[in-house]
């Protein structure tokens, strides 16, 4: 209890200020090498009043930390002094850019450069120095969606009010010295958007987590329930004069690739050549234009393989820089369920399960700030393309336009989206597009509640028609817990085609509760949170189609990290025709016949410390599936040498009896990063799936320069295991490219 009153009571209290010191034109800089000793910043009022959330929520941080903020017409200089008293002891388990945060000795920044309370950009590093940058809008939560604060991972690449994919240009050095550990970053000002003028004020926060006590302390103090982008409780800083932003920045790359389907019998090794551009103009301190031309992703990491056992479509997420930088400004709808605007039907055919390419000829975007609304608009002009085998059309030419806009009140939005794919050129055939449009509201109800509501229409030629989406969910949190309640209804021929939509036809009630108890006699136990969750689809005709039950009654997170715990589940399903739930290489099927199916399921988890030499992740689930019996696993062991270097095996095996036949799978993942330093490092992802029967490879060496840019060798490969090809290796590539950051 009187934990609770102490978070209270931190939470009350009002947000500090710190003040920055701005440095004389002919002053003297600090010098970026990780040691905050330079003489101008002891002219810099220092901020350490830091306040833990966990694991004493309310309670002074267990370790001292000072932030400084200077400034000049050409950057903003941050310097921050991690005092420890046990500096042999700080934990450093990250050595590549972007790497997750929150398994090492780490600190992360949010600036809200508008101080509108809902939006910023974060920046982050750990003792070894490395870039951690990303977006945030509406406070972290986009659609009631909600994504922690420094993850990296598999989260990465999924669209929310969290955009970790951002890549601005600065610099950071950090270094471990007698008082703890330090870190120097220099953010140039037209790397941020801002209101430029005299004496402005941004909100500023800074999370230290000391990894050893599984600690997290805040500048301005944050009630658990909540993250570092709770934006609206962040200090503010003051005493900026700002001047107007110039920014023009090109990112030409070349790029040359020897590729080979072996599938093809005499095909010959296609070499090709490549050149392309993407500038960024800053048109205003508010507004950015990006340009494109001749687009390519050669670079980007491969799409982890999935084991689909359901009859909807599944999800992989972006992963292209284009599309990934200001990503959240033009999100509509509930992500991964209805998606009026999904960036990978742009340049990725729908034919493939993860999206073969095609061809993008160029495009752009403007994304920004205009008083109070939020703005974006895209352009995107693709290629007609034919597949290399049969020569059929596997797409015509299609222009894509996006408008996105938002109008800020308060910590309250309301907006709208225009979401347009118009077929173009000889391949397009007559009355080729596709209209999606909407409007939503996120309305802060109480300073903890807020609800989100959306609603949404397509128009497509022909049979396809016209019909209505929409969804209102409201969302609660504070110290103790937090959960959600809402309905979507999608019709009959709802059409989002460049969104994601995986079903139609439905209304869908859900809810979720979650409890955040940490209890004071045990102190091993840093957390209980049992929770629950619900959701049935009904039929337009109110027939049940399915439902998933989640019980998590039990779950324990342990003071140092990770959790375990026992969970119930209850699933219905109602196929309307037969589906085929399993299709091996071979050509065995198994098939569900229509019916109304329900079916319990036991689990077990266990997750242990993330930040040790050696961890893993373990699941054991059994029951039923449909009319049949279903046992699976799902392990992952992870071991790092250092920070340098950390090897991932993961092995998820399903295996079900049905009276339509029986079934095992195993998709077995191995992930190689050998870190060389924060800006090299050497990826390898070797994926073995038994369904399709193909061992995939994916090697990526990265030497980077500024923003994500530099040189990138990629080697992939598919190889086949079955009998039923006589071919063993099925195709191969190796590319390279070379992007460089030309700043005028």
């Amino acid at each position: 209890m009187a934990g609770l009153v102490a978070a209270a009571v931190a939470a009350a209290q009002s947000p500090p200020t710190l003040r920055a010191f701005r440095i004389p034109d002919a002053g003297a800089r600090p010098a970026i090498d990780g040691a905050v000793t330079d003489d101008v910043w002891a002219k810099a009022q220092p901020a350490e009043r830091f306040t833990q959330q966990d694991p004493h929520e309310g309670q002074p941080a267990s370790e001292p930390t000072e932030v400084r903020v200077l400034f000049d017409r050409r950057a903003v200089y941050i310097g921050i002094v991690c005092f420890d008293s046990e500096p042999d002891k700080i934990v450093v388990t990250q050595s590549r850019r972007d790497a997750d945060l929150n398994d090492t000795d780490s600190v992360q920044i949010v600036l809200d450069t508008f101080n509108d309370s809902q939006n910023a950009f974060v920046f982050g590093t750990n003792p070894l120095g490395i870039e951690y940058d990303g977006q945030v809008a509406g406070e972290g939560q986009t659609g009631g969606i909600v994504q922690r604060s420094g993850g990296a991972g598999s989260q990465r690449g999924q669209i929310s009010g969290v955009n970790p994919n951002w890549d601005g240009d600065w610099t950071v050095k950090a270094q471990i010295t007698k008082r703890g550990w330090e870190a120097e970053l220099m953010i140039p000002l037209k790397t941020l958007r801002y209101q430029n003028g005299a004496d402005r004020v941004w909100g500023i926060n800074v999370m230290r987590v000391i990894r050893r006590k599984n600690e997290q302390a805040f500048l301005a103090p944050i009630p658990r329930g909540y993250d570092l982008y709770r934006v609206s409780l962040a200090a503010k800083l003051t005493g900026l004069d700002l001047p107007g932003r110039r920014d023009l920045k090109a990112i030409p790359f070349v790029a040359g690739s020897l590729n080979r389907d072996y599938a093809i019998p005499g095909q010959d090794t296609d070499r090709n050549a490549d050149i392309g551009l993407d500038v960024k103009w800053g048109v205003t301190p508010n507004l950015t234009a990006d340009f494109t031309v001749n687009t390519d992703f050669a670079q980007v990491e491969a799409d982890e393989e999935q084991i689909n056992l359901t009859r909807f479509q599944l999800f992989f997420p972006e992963k292209r820089p284009f599309f990934l930088e200001n990503a959240s400004t033009f999100q509509f709808g509930t992500p991964q369920e209805i998606d009026l605007f999904f960036s990978r039907r742009i340049g990725l055919s729908t034919t493939a399960a993860s999206g073969a390419p095609i061809g993008i000829i160029g495009g752009a975007r403007l994304t920004g700030r205009v008083q109070s609304f939020n703005l974006g608009l895209l352009n995107i002009q693709t290629e007609e393309t034919l597949d290399d085998r049969s020569g059929r059309l596997v797409a015509p030419a299609n222009n894509f336009t996006v408008t996105r806009v938002q109008r800020q009140v308060g910590r309250s939005s309301f907006g709208a989206i225009f979401v347009n794919r118009q077929a173009t050129g000889d391949s397009a055939g007559a009355d080729n597009y596709n209209r999606a449009y909407g409007a939503d509201a996120v309305l802060q109800v109480t300073t903890n509640g807020r609800l989100f509501a959306f609603i949404a229409r397509t128009d497509s030629p022909g049979e396809t028609g016209s019909d209505q989406a929409g969804r209102a969910h409201y969302t609660y949190a504070n110290t103790l817990f937090n959960g959600f309640i809402g309905v979507s209804a999608v019709g009959d021929r709802f059409n989002p085609e460049v969104g994601f939509l995986p079903r139609r036809g439905y209304v869908k009630p859900e809810g979720r509760f979650f409890l955040n108890y940490q209890p004071k006699r045990w102190a091993w136990i840093r957390r209980f949170s049992p929770h629950v969750s619900q959701n049935n689809y009904y039929g337009l005709d109110g027939a049940l189609q399915s439902s998933r039950g989640h019980y998590h009654f039990f779950e324990i997170q342990p003071a140092q990290g990770g959790r375990f715990g026992l969970i119930a589940e209850r699933a219905q399903d109602r196929p309307e025709r037969p589906f085929a739930v399993f299709a091996g290489a071979d050509g065995k099927r198994v098939i569900v016949p229509p019916g109304l199916y329900t079916w319990h399921q036991l689990w077990a988890e266990y997750l242990t410390d993330p930040s040790a030499p050696l961890y893993g992740t373990f699941r054991y689930k059994t029951g039923g599936f449909y009319d049949g019996d279903y046992d699976g696993f799902e392990a992952q062991i992870g071991a790092r040498a250092g920070a340098k270097f950390l090897v991932t095996i993961g092995w998820t095996r399903d295996s079900a009896d049905l009276p339509g036949g029986s079934f095992t799978t195993n998709l077995v993942p191995a992930k190689v990063n050998l870190s060389f330093t924060t800006l090299a490092s050497l990826q390898a992802l070797v994926q073995y799936n038994s369904q399709t029967a193909q061992v995939s490879s994916n090697i990526r060496l990265a030497l980077l320069d500024r923003s994500g840019t530099g040189l990138f060798l990629v080697y992939n490969d598919r190889r086949d295991t079955s009998r039923a090809t006589p071919a063993d290796l099925l195709g191969r590539s190796f590319i390279v490219k070379y992007t460089r950051l030309l700043d005028f």
